[in-house]
Formats: structure tokens, sequence, C-alpha cells
């Protein structure tokens, strides 16, 4: 006996928030959607559902506009007649953290809890592929499914519905929108017109899904409810005679059914995928986002350390010491803004230029906020070093560490003072008295802005010395070391010239020798492999779109082989750094068909600075260009010891494992791949990673023997090349002309762990950051008196309420984490009650892992995404253990 079907009309709009108008134009159009909506709610009570596309963002945007009718939509959404979130926006998941997205899915989760209740649905509707840790993402927020559009090739499958797994096993139902999320966009009144559309609707259906349960998204991207839909669900109704169950139904209902449904299978009928989705052609999957705009990558990259790196694990080191509270609200705010900039079709890079420049401006804004939070917490830490071994005129140096290694890299630093001191010679020495040598880049006069609250601001005259050293900076923590004036000071050595007809850098762990066309050889001195022509530059025509990499007619890339100018050779006992030049005469741009590259040649300047630090595993590499040509696509290539037995790419809570032709059995003209920090290819003898700032596009070319990294993509239209183009189309900024910089570091490697791996990427994108402070405070904070016109002439001091605190030693780790684990957030909990550590093992094995931290008492408890506890681990002396399973995310309230 037949079950009998059920179509569910699933009505919704996709709402995204900026992309071929910008957000101001797309919210006004928002508010008008939302007005009628509420409309149709009040006359029609059997227009019973709507989807606000499973965000929350779109109710503050709602709300600016329209403050008015707050209660009044926020009424439908407590009666259910209106379902939201658990996103707060739907962001892309490969150019985002995963901690991005877990807070993502906090935010919205919170955001409808106070309004009854979040839809229970894992929704990603038109996300560019599917990171494989969703599954478990989902699991620990108390979602059990996922409804998605993208990365699911139907063909390679027996059904649109699977079992869906996360590497550590976790589990959710998978249940592809194979027509997508408008198989019933909208549907005509007339009584015949319905009849032939729906029976062509019904046909292609039952093609492809067997479940008594189907899916019929009514709506798409910025679209209006329908509003007639009650009557012509009536009139479809009556023409089935019964035959199915036509509803207008919930995403929920649907879902239950299919569950039900996929339980009742027999064993072996359903499949388990496992990992990341990222099947299809090209113009499904959209790779090509993963360089567009690479610029936006890397403002992206930058904030996400600052909030994650800096902002969140300095606010608990300094609510731990009981030096500074711990500002939610602010670091909420933060997250908020930032967050703005994560849905798909912004940092993807896909949209108007104008909307790009809108997340340009968001990011400095970002950036100005970071800077005076950092500044405050670094300073209360610094302030409170003990001042015990310093002399009046002393500074402290104090240098932060958030990383889970241990930091000894070269930086440079300004120190200042006053210029009334008339200070020729200063030392810098560490904790333990010894001195640090130090390298005067250049020293000059100069004058700074002193800024209190309880005074205007002042002016202090100061001497500025640039400096180069070599600090070590313990993990999770700081080392303060002592700037003292007019004493003698140890300087680093320079070495002497070279004689070899190309610069060669050498350390005790690696030996690089450059080439004439700036390539380098590098010799891995651990393992005696020598990595031969890495760093070679590749161009090659691109005819594609801001989505997608398409092959230019007629072009082959063509990778820089002539000579190269070198420009500057350093050699000291703190790093060996050699510069070169060369200018690249390329095509201009694709000509008037819009698919072949110009006859017509442009220059593009090229710097590239190759520096080996004293002791230092990877050699650091900067490309500084100048581009001027359009139409194209730049990448670094980095050669391996022969054909890749593997791939291993940093993810969200993963080390994602790939073959080297990874998709290749999908038509695309670049089987690109994302990574997140790093990428590295695995071979006999060892292998090579790569470490990256904001580039998160890879491609194994030559057979699986080079890594390809992407570090431009010019081109400058949203949808696909005509030779007449849409006006509206073209965003000549995609194009991305002018100067640009990419950061990257080559890392040999033998048996280095995954984790390892990881954790040297993030430190190198993190690096550390410097606070100096003098002790005589008051000399260095005149500003103004704020008393005008009266006979006061003196200054107020402010005072410190941490002054009667324990003071800090000189060398401190907040944190202590041993085991194979990476960390993901250290910040406080949403309650207020506890600091919250989140760790996870991107290893295939479990781990077991130790952490301590000062303050830590009788117990911590084990918690999910949501900080809500389920499980308490005993802490002995300020410790405790813990086994992290493979790939497995743990969150710990301390």
């Amino acid at each position: 006996m037949s079950t009998k079907k059920t179509y569910h009309f699933i009505s919704h709009t996709h709402w995204d928030r900026e992309w071929y108008l910008p957000l101001e134009r797309f919210r006004y159009r928002l508010v008008n959607l939302i007005d009628r909506l509420l409309a149709l709610l009040d006359r029609d009570p059997e227009f019973r559902y709507f989807h606000l596309d499973g965000q929350t963002i779109v109710l503050e945007d709602y709300y600016a506009l329209r403050p008015s009718n707050r209660e009044r939509l926020e009424a439908y959404i407590k009666q259910g007649r209106i379902l939201i979130g658990p996103w707060y926006q739907q962001n892309d998941l490969f150019l985002t953290s995963g901690e991005s997205t877990v807070r993502n899915l906090l935010t919205g989760i919170a955001d409808s809890r106070l309004l009854g209740g979040e839809m229970k649905v894992g929704y990603l509707p038109d996300h560019f592929g599917l990171i494989g840790q969703m599954p478990q993402i989902f699991r620990e927020v108390g979602l059990d499914n996922c409804v998605f559009g993208r990365g699911y090739d139907i063909g390679k499958h027996r059904l649109p519905f699977f079992r869906w797994q996360a590497p550590d096993g976790s589990a959710v139902d998978g249940m592809l929108l194979y027509y997508w999320y408008n198989s019933a966009q909208r549907l005509p009144s007339g009584e015949e017109e319905l009849r032939s559309v729906f029976a062509g609707m019904r046909e292609r259906e039952e093609a492809v899904n067997p479940s008594p349960h189907h899916a019929m998204m009514n709506g798409v991207d910025h679209l209006e409810a329908q509003y007639d839909l009650t009557e012509v669900l009536f009139k479809l109704r009556e023409q089935s005679e019964g035959e199915i169950d036509i509803v207008h139904s919930r995403l929920t209902d649907y879902v239950q059914g299919v569950q039900a449904y996929m339980r009742d299978q027999p064993e072996g009928v359903l499949e388990t995928v496992t990992g990341e989705l990222r099947e299809c052609f090209e113009y499904s999957i959209l790779a090509g986002t993963l360089s567009s705009r690479i610029y936006l990558k890397q403002a992206n990259a930058h904030s996400h350390d600052l909030v994650e790196k800096w902002i969140e694990p300095l606010s608990v080191f300094c609510r731990m010491a009981e030096l500074d509270d711990y500002e939610s609200e602010t670091i909420d705010y933060f997250w908020k803004l930032y967050m703005e900039n994560h849905p798909h079709d912004s940092i993807c890079g896909c949209s108007q230029d104008i909307v790009h420049d809108h997340m340009m401006d968001r990011y400095a804004r970002l950036e100005e906020l970071a800077e005076e939070i950092i500044d405050r917490k670094m300073k209360a830490v610094a302030k409170q070093v003990s001042a015990d071994r310093f002399e009046l005129g002393d500074q402290k140096a104090v240098v932060f560490n958030t990383s889970q290694l241990r930091s000894s890299a070269v930086i440079r630093m300004p120190v200042y003072f006053l210029e009334e001191d008339q200070v020729a010679d200063f030392a810098l020495m560490d904790d333990a008295g010894q001195m640090i040598p130090y390298r005067i880049i250049s020293e000059r006069p100069s004058r700074i802005q002193v800024i209190s609250p309880i005074n205007l601001p002042g002016v202090l005259r100061v001497k500025r010395v640039d400096i180069e050293w070599q600090p070590d900076a313990p993990a999770l923590g700081y080392a303060a070391y002592q700037v003292r004036p007019n004493k003698k000071g140890a300087l680093v050595r320079e070495m002497p010239e070279q004689t070899t007809p190309y610069p060669v850098l050498e350390n005790d762990r690696l030996k690089v020798e450059l080439q004439p066309d700036g390539s380098f050889h590098v010799h891995d001195k651990s393992t005696g492999v020598i990595y031969s022509n890495q760093g070679r530059l590749q161009d090659a025509g691109d005819a594609g779109d801001l989505y997608v990499f398409k092959n230019a007619e007629g072009d082959t890339p063509s990778v820089w082989q002539g000579p190269v100018s070198f420009t500057g050779l350093t050699r000291n006992e703190l790093y060996e750094e050699c510069k070169y030049e060369f200018v690249w005469e390329l095509p201009e741009s694709l000509d008037h068909t819009k698919r072949r590259r110009s006859a017509v040649m442009k220059p593009s300047r090229f710097r590239v600075i190759l520096r080996l630090d004293r002791g230092a595993s990877e050699l650091k590499m900067t490309v500084e260009l100048d581009n001027q040509v359009k139409d194209h696509r730049l990448r670094l290539l980095f050669a391996g010891a022969g054909p890749a037995s593997e791939v291993l790419a940093g993810g969200q809570f993963d080390a994602v494992a790939r073959a080297w032709n990874e998709g290749s059995e999908f038509q695309r003209d670049a089987h690109s791949q994302p990574f997140w920090k790093w990428v590295a290819s695995l071979y006999e003898e060892g292998g090579i990673a790569v470490y990256a700032k904001g580039l998160y596009e890879y491609e194994m070319t030559d057979q699986g023997r080079t890594i390809g990294i992407t570090i431009l993509r010019g081109v400058e239209t949203i949808n696909m090349r005509e030779e007449v183009g849409l006006e509206e189309d073209r965003q000549p900024k995609g194009q991305c002309l002018g100067a640009s910089t990419v950061e990257l570091s080559i890392r040999p490697f033998s048996n280095e762990s995954k984790t390892r791996l990881y954790q040297e990427a993030e430190r190198f994108h993190q690096g550390v950051k410097t606070k100096l402070h003098p002790i005589d405070q008051e000399r260095w904070t005149r500003g103004r008196a704020w008393v005008q016109d009266t006979a006061h002439k003196g200054l107020f001091k402010e005072e410190d309420p941490n002054a009667n605190k324990p003071a800090l030693p000189l060398r401190r780790s907040f944190l202590e984490v041993d085991g194979e684990v990476m960390l993901s957030a250290l910040k406080w909990s949403v309650d207020g009650n506890n600091a919250v550590l989140r760790i996870y093992n991107v290893e295939n094995k479990a781990s077991v892992v130790s952490i301590a931290a000062d303050g830590l008492e009788s117990e911590v408890m084990a918690a999910n995404l949501l900080e809500q506890p389920h499980a308490a681990i005993p802490v002995q002396s300020g410790r405790f253990e813990a086994q992290v399973e493979a790939k497995k995310i743990k969150t710990y309230r301390m």
C-alpha cells in the first residue's frame, strides 16, 4: 500500500543582505517585504507561515527603519507564524573561521530564544560548499539535520537524503534541496496554467524523491511572499481530488517527515557521506570566490586575529589577574559588526564594488576599536608587571604572545626617549639581566600625542629609535624586557658580504639558494631533501567572473623565467634577507570578444622579500606587486619532491586530507580547493607546507607535484562575460589594479604532526604584540590642564585601580595547554560566570590534554557549544586533564 504524498509549500525569502544592490537599498526593500508580510498575516489566517531565511540579522535591519513595528513583528514570531534562526546571518563557511560559524549560531539562537525559539533546521541554502565539521557543530547546538542547496552531486548518489557524518563521527540527516530553494518559486493562479505547472513540478519531484514528503520552496532571493498563495493552494487541493496532501507548511514539518521516512529505510538504502561537501560543476560550487578580491580576505583574516586571538584572550587574562573587566557587551558589538561582513555574497567578493567598499569601512572601524581595546589590556598587564629590578628612568618592553607556541621571531618596534633626557645609548635586557642584542634601523626626533581621560591631550618631544630584535615570549603569555637609557647596549653584529653569484640565506636548519629568475632552492638540513625552484610566479588569463575562474581561449599559463634584479642583501646575527625586483609584460586585458586575451602588453612590477630568521624552520616570503593588467590570475608555485601522496589543508576545526586531484571528476576550469592559514603537500621524503595570511585558494598542478597558491585574481563582472555587457554587472574594482602585498612562509617538514603545523601557521598568522611602559609614568602622561582661564596650571593625576594588587612576574603564561590540540577560543561565558576554553583535535587519534591556569579550583565543566554544562571534571593543583577524541571539538567552562 503506497503512502499518500505530502507537498509542503514553504513560503520564504532568501535574503542576501548586500549583493547586486548595496545594503541600504536592500534594507529598504526588506522593510517593504516585511511591512506587506505583516499585512498579509493580519488579513489571511490561512497564510500560516513565512520563513525569514533562517537569519536574525534581518530583524535588526527591519527595526532600524521600522522601530514602531517591532512589537507587531515579534508577536507573529512568538506565535510561530514567522520563523527565524538558528543563524545570525548566512555566512560563507570556508572564508570564515570555525569559531566565527559557532558565534554566528550562538548569536542567532540567543536572538531567537528571546522570541520563542529558533527554527530547528540546519539551514544552509546557498553556501558555496559545506565544511566537513558542520554535522558536529549542528549536533553541539541541538540540531540533527541539514537542509542545503550546493555541494552534493545528485547524479552520483542514490537519493537526495543521506547521513552526513563529520570526521569525529557526529552525524545529521542531510537533505538536498535538489531543485534548489525556489522549486515552487511562484505559482500561477489561472486554473489550467496552475494544473500544467504543478503537473510538471510533480513529475520532476517524484523522479528524484521517492519519499512521501516534498519541499516546495515558494520563494527565492529577495522575493516577497506570494500574496494569493492561500487561494492557489485551495485550487490545487481541488485539482488533486485528495490524491495528495497540499499543505502550507514549515521547513521543520518537512524535515520531520523526511526523517521518519529515513528511519523506515532498510539498512543499506541510505548512504553515509563523510566530510566536506564540494561536489558538482563549477557554477554550483563557485570556487572562484576563494580568490575574488583578495584584499577583502586579507582584511577579514586580520579582523579574525584581532578578536579571536587578541581581544578575547587578553581580556580573559586581565579578568583572571583581576586587572580589568571582561567587556562582554563591547566584544559582542565587535563580533556583530565583524559578522556583518560574513554573508556569502559579501566575504566572497562577488557583489557590487560599493558593497565591498562598505565592507572595507567596517574592517577599518573594527581595527580602530580593536587597537583601543588591545592597548588597554596590554597596558593593564604591563603596568602591573613587577618593577622591582627597574630604575625610575627605565621602561618595560612587554612582548605578548597569544599563540600556543613559544615565539622567538625577529620583530621590529619603536622605542621612545624624552628629548630632554638626551639619551645617546640604551640597553635591552631580559628577566635574567642578560643583554639582548638589537639592531638600529633608524633614529629621529619626533613628537607623540598624550591622551588622558582627565587632562586635555598633550604633546611630548621624543627621540624615536626603531629597532629589530629577537624576544623570547612564552605561549599564551608575555615576557617583560628592560629598556635602560644611557647604558651601552649589545648591538647586533653584521655578517660579511657574500661572494656567491646569487644570494644564499642560511641558518642551522635551512639553506636557501636564490636562482637568476628569483626562484629558490630550499635545503632541509634535518632530512637532506632539497625542494627546488620554489616561489615561481605563474600568470593565466581569466575569462570568468567574480564567482568562477574560466580559461581564456588560446591562453596557456606562463611562468616568469626571466632575470630579476637583486636589490638588497642583509646578513646579521638575527636574520638573513634578500630582495629582488622584476617587471613583467602581460596582456593588458581580454579583447573585445571577452573570451581571448589582448595582444596589447602592459608592465606590472613585482618586488619579493625573502627572510630567514635565526633558528627558524620556515622561510618568510613577502610579495609586493603593482598590478596594471586585467582579467588574469597570479599564483605562486611551490614544487614538491615528486607527486604528492596527499594534501593537508588547514580547515575549520580540522586539518583536511585531500587527494592531489580532488574534484577532477567534475567539469571545472580550475580544481581550486580551500585552505585556512596553511596547506601542505606530502611526499615519500616528507613534505612542504605553506603558511599564508589572508589567502584561501590552492590547486595542485603538474600532476600533483606543485602547489599553486592564488595571490591575485582580477575580473570585473558578477555574472558571465558577454560581448555586450549588462550595465549594472560591471564592477571594475574586482580587477584589483594597483598595489597589493601578500605574506607567506615556506616550511619543509618531515615528522611534524598536523597539530604542530597548524600551531606554527597560527603563530605566523597572528604574530606578537609589544607594549612599551615607562616606569616614571608622570613624565610620560603630561597633558594640558582642563581648567581653562583659571590660575590652575597643574595636571590632574589619574588613579590606578590596581595600585595595591599583587605584582605580576616578568614572564608568565596565563594558560597552559599541553597535548595535541588546537585552541579555538578563550573567552568569558555568555552568562558571565566562567572563562570558556574551546579546543579541537585535528589528528586521527585521541589526545590526552592537560590544562592549567591560575585560579582553577575544584572542578571545571565540560559543555556544548552553547556553553551548557554536561559533565564535571576534577581539578588538582590548578590543573585538569581530559581526553579529546579524534577530530573532536571540546568546550570547557573554567
